[in-house]
Order: structure tokens, then C-alpha cells, then sequence
């Protein structure tokens, strides 16, 4: 018996040894991803292209560049330039009409466009000539370690890196002296995985070129098949040779491309292992299942804390950017799950306690995506709203009027224990509601409020159909444990009519934004206390044509937003 407390303690003291090792290892690349100034070059332009369901034109072009310029970024991508004229071309010959500023513009150019026996030539030159003719004075240049038209035995190492030295002395001397130059591993996970030396020597002769001979960095890019664990390693294989070689200040861009969901997880870790910037698109939108974008990368970036992003770019347009730049490109909205730029992002009650890294796990403090966009949080009035919310709440949703008062709220609080009393179970969150309750306490109508009134009433007997379907499925949840009491307990609430909307019943914040629904505290949700939140879905949007959209309304816009409201009352408590 001892002898097994003692095996219990000593695995006790393991266990404990390896779930705190989290707590302590993940501190370095947090504190990394909290204080990274993140490089961004913008590849809106060209990521999208490839993904574009209707082919570019100049005005696509012309509202992309819009978009990509309002969100702050300095540098970009205007063309991959190829032997062919491409709608990017006919854009940029726009641009220099119009004299925009093109400091800040990359072109794609291959570092070698034809191979003879095994061996890249030195011409044709097309991609930089072509920057020479736009005035495009940084290059990206691209290039294979593992291309299977090359003979690697005979253009070794040594010799690509000569023939990539002459390529950098015609940029400066043609493109401009300050011209930047990145120069990207096209295959780099499969030269990693059977080459690795090639990526060293290469890497290593950057790092050791003279200080004032140097580029400005390396960019390197994965199909998406590699996993997280790799992509870190080689990352900070990498990186660590830069800096071994003095090229501390040399760029290590990532670009990560989407293939089995781990695209964006890799994309962190790439940054938290070394790399010091990204170059991508602000949505998603690429070849194939898309890539890792700028939006969702500086979004987790300042949900853990990071500010320094926040000064260097317009963060709080990056949503509305990726929203926009995804229905130019594929001519819909994003997917409404999509993180942070779907239309469902805003909802997210899950997360929003313990949604920031803090260094007590127990504070209950956030990051609130909706907040940090612009969202406000709406007075919501219930039976417990006093005077003054009821005023704010006019104000809101009609404007400033003589009458919207403190004692106009007052007494319309006295309606509402009147009604109350007389058993009337009233909604009066819609714009229709407040504004019967404002009728029923004295009020005068203004045309708003009598408009609002109308449409409800028109629209009133179909809502009411669309609430009968609802019910019919409610009965059903109702009768499962044997008794048709219009009450169902919260887990079988959950189970009919909350699972699509949330992923964790028992979560701590599920639980406590539960109680916005439990109007009389009794642990079950009567069918009034739902139905309250589908007659304020049918009179604030009239339009609903079925019974899962007025329920996708009352959730979304209703349900959820309470539920938020709530968490935050008990945070402050």
C-alpha cells in the first residue's frame, strides 16, 4: 500500500510536471507574438487573383488597392509579371496616369524564366524588365531548390548563389540603389524535408553578403502540408543562422497556404519561432483552400496583447477590408463561420472571459472582438430596465424627440409593472414594442414610432405562423420528460434550439449567459420566456421569410447580445 502512495505521488508530481511545462514554454512565444512588430506585405492584389471566380478587371483592381491602402499597409504586391499582359499591367498603367505613389510596390519576378540542359539561363529577364518599365523598384524573387528541370549536381549551390548575386547588382543598378529585395523559397518544406543543405547554403550566403550589400530578407512559403511542428523548426533553423551570420535585422517572411485547417495555427507559430513578418492577402481568398491572411493574423496578434501592430496599421478596418476584398474577389460575402470576418465573428459569446492571455488565469478580462471593431453594446430592455434605460433606449431607436424624457422613461417603467399585474407578458425591445409601451404611458407617436407600429401589425399574423412552427418543435422537448408544461430544463433547451449556435454546453460563460434567458430564476426556460425574444425578432426584422431565419434572428441579434450583456454583469459584481 505504501509502496503504491508513493508511485501515486511520484505520478502525480510527473503529471503536474508536464501540464504546467504549457503554462511555462508557450510564456516565450506569447510574450514574442505580444511584442512582435509584424512586417506586412500586402498581397491583396495578386493572392486574390488566382481565386477570383470572375476575372480581375481594372476597376476589381482599382477597389482592392482601396481597400488594401485604407488598411494602413506600406508595402505591397502589384503584378507577378510573366512573359504575358496581364489586367495587373493595364492597372498599373492607370496608376501612373493618375500619379499614385508606388513607393511602396513589389513586383513578382522569377529569378531564372528559362532552363537549357539542366541549366537556368541568365535571359530573358522578363519579370524585371517589365518592373524597370513600371517603375516598380522591390522585387520579390522567386526560385526552386528542388526543381526537377535543373540538374542541381551542375548548378550547385555556389553557382545559384553567384547567379542570384548578379541578379541583385541589376536591380540596384537598373530598378534603383534602395531598391528592397526578398528573394522566396518556393519549395522550401520539400528542399527542408530531402535537400536541407541547399536551403543553408543559400541562406548562409545571404546572411554573409557585406552589410551594405544585403537584401532586405528572406520570405519562404508552405502548401499546407506540413505541420506546425515542422514549419517551427525550420523557421527557427533559419532564423538562427541569419542571426549567427550578424544579419540580425534581415526580414523572414512566411507565407502559409491553407490545405488541413492548420493554416493560421502555423502561421503563429511561424512568427513565434522567428519570422518576422507575413506576406498575404487581408482575406483568405488564394489558390486552392486559400491561405493564411493578414486580417486573422494581426487580430490574434492584438488579442494577446500586441499594440505595437495597432499603431504601425488601421487594424479596426482590417474586418471590413477582408469583407470587402472577399466580394470583389468571388463576387459573395465571406463564409458567415469564417473567423473574425464572417458575419457570425460578432456573435461570440465563448472565449469572451478568458479570450486574452493573462497572467492570472482566474481575472475575468477579455479581448471582445466586437468591441475592438466598433460594435456598441445595446441597452436591451427587460421588466428590470429603469427610467433612465428606457430613455437611452428612445434615443436609440428614434432619434432625439422633446418627449423622450426621464419621466417619460418613468412612467413608462410604471406601464410595464401595470402590465405585469394584469398578467400582460409584453416585448418592448423591437422598435415596435418600445413604441406601444410609449403609447400605453401618454405618449404622443412620432411618425417613426407609428411606422414602426404598422409594419408590426401587417406583418403580425404571418410572424405568429412562423412562432407556431416553432412551437411545434418546442413541444416536442417539452414532452420529453413526460410532462406538456410549456417548461424545458436548460440542457434539453440546449440540445433543440441552442447547439448551432453554441459549441459547449457546460462552459462557465454558457452557464451564466443561460440566465438571461431565465427570466423568473427558476433553473427552467419557460415557452414565454423564449417566445419573448422570437416576437422581437419578428417586429425588428419583419422580413424573415421562415421559422429558422426568425430563429437565426432572435439568437444572433437577441439572444446571443443578452447573453453578453449578461457576462459582463456578472463580471462586475
Amino acid at each position: 500500500m505504501a509502496e503504491t502512495r508513493m508511485n501515486e505521488d511520484s505520478d502525480l508530481e510527473n503529471f503536474l510536471k508536464e501540464a504546467n511545462a504549457f503554462r511555462r514554454n508557450p510564456k516565450k512565444k506569447f510574450k514574442k507574438l505580444k511584442e512582435l512588430d509584424m512586417f506586412v506585405l500586402d498581397n491583396s492584389l495578386r493572392e486574390t487573383t488566382v481565386a477570383s471566380v470572375y476575372a480581375h478587371t481594372v476597376t476589381s483592381k482599382r477597389a482592392i488597392w482601396s481597400e488594401m491602402k485604407k488598411c494602413g499597409f506600406q508595402y505591397y504586391f502589384v503584378e507577378s509579371f510573366t512573359s504575358d499582359t496581364r489586367i495587373g499591367e493595364l492597372f498599373l498603367e492607370e496608376l501612373i496616369s493618375q500619379k499614385e505613389d508606388l513607393s511602396g510596390a513589389f513586383g513578382f519576378a522569377d529569378l531564372w524564366e528559362k532552363v537549357v540542359d539542366g541549366i537556368p539561363q541568365p535571359e530573358p529577364q522578363v519579370g524585371l524588365e517589365k518592373c524597370k518599365k513600371f517603375g516598380i523598384n522591390h522585387v520579390m524573387l522567386e526560385f526552386d531548390l528542388m526543381y526537377h528541370k535543373i540538374d542541381y549536381n551542375r548548378f550547385n549551390m555556389k553557382k545559384l548563389c553567384k547567379f542570384m548575386e548578379d541578379r541583385f547588382k541589376w536591380i540596384r543598378a537598373n530598378l534603383s540603389p534602395e531598391s528592397l529585395i526578398l528573394v522566396n523559397f518556393r519549395d522550401f518544406s520539400s528542399t527542408l524535408e530531402n535537400e536541407p543543405a541547399r536551403v543553408w547554403e543559400v541562406v548562409r550566403f545571404l546572411a554573409t553578403l557585406p552589410p551594405q550589400e544585403r537584401i532586405l530578407g528572406i520570405a519562404y512559403e508552405d502548401l499546407g502540408k506540413s505541420i506546425m511542428d515542422q514549419m517551427e523548426v525550420w523557421t527557427k533553423a533559419v532564423r538562427k543562422e541569419m542571426d549567427r551570420c550578424g544579419w540580425e535585422d534581415g526580414q523572414l517572411l512566411v507565407h502559409i497556404h491553407e490545405q488541413w485547417g492548420l493554416g493560421n495555427a502555423t502561421n503563429l507559430e511561424c512568427l513565434a519561432s522567428g519570422a518576422t513578418g507575413i506576406w498575404a492577402g487581408v482575406c483568405s481568398e488564394g489558390a486552392a483552400l486559400g491561405h493564411a491572411d493578414s486580417c486573422t493574423t494581426l487580430l490574434n496578434l492584438i488579442r494577446l496583447g500586441n499594440t505595437v501592430v495597432q499603431e504601425r496599421y488601421n487594424c479596426k478596418y482590417l474586418r471590413e477590408a477582408a469583407i470587402n476584398v472577399t466580394k470583389i474577389t468571388t463576387g459573395e460575402l465571406p463564409f458567415k463561420r469564417t473567423p473574425i470576418y464572417g458575419d457570425r465573428a460578432l456573435d461570440m459569446v465563448f472565449g469572451f472571459i478568458h479570450s486574452a492571455m493573462k497572467d492570472d488565469p482566474t481575472t475575468y478580462d477579455g479581448f471582445v472582438i466586437a468591441k475592438f471593431f466598433g460594435v456598441e453594446r445595446s441597452v436591451r430592455v427587460t421588466t428590470m430596465a429603469n427610467g433612465d434605460m428606457l430613455c437611452m433606449k428612445l434615443h436609440e431607436l428614434f432619434g432625439d424627440d422633446d418627449q423622450f424624457t426621464e419621466e417619460m422613461g418613468n412612467a413608462m417603467k410604471q406601464q410595464i409593472l401595470v402590465n405585469a399585474r394584469e398578467g400582460r407578458r409584453e416585448e418592448y425591445d423591437s422598435a415596435a414594442g418600445l413604441a406601444i409601451l410609449f403609447d400605453q404611458a401618454g405618449g404622443h407617436l412620432t411618425p417613426a414610432m407609428a411606422n414602426a407600429i404598422n409594419e408590426s401589425t401587417d406583418n403580425q399574423p404571418r410572424i405568429e405562423a412562423l412562432i407556431s412552427e416553432v412551437k411545434v418543435e418546442w413541444d416536442k422537448w417539452d414532452a420529453a420528460d413526460g410532462v406538456a408544461d410549456d417548461m424545458i430544463p436548460f440542457d434539453n433547451f440546449y440540445s433543440g434550439f441552442m447547439a448551432p449556435y453554441f459549441g459547449c454546453y457546460r462552459c462557465e460563460d454558457t452557464q451564466q449567459g443561460l440566465k438571461a434567458l431565465d427570466m423568473d430564476n427558476d433553473g427552467w426556460i419557460d415557452w414565454f420566456e423564449f417566445k419573448f425574444y422570437l416576437i422581437w425578432a419578428g417586429r425588428q426584422y419583419p422580413d424573415v421569410g421562415t421559422s429558422r431565419e426568425l430563429l437565426d434572428k432572435a439568437f444572433r441579434y437577441g439572444l446571443i447580445p443578452a447573453m453578453r450583456d449578461e457576462i459582463v454583469t456578472t463580471m462586475k459584481k
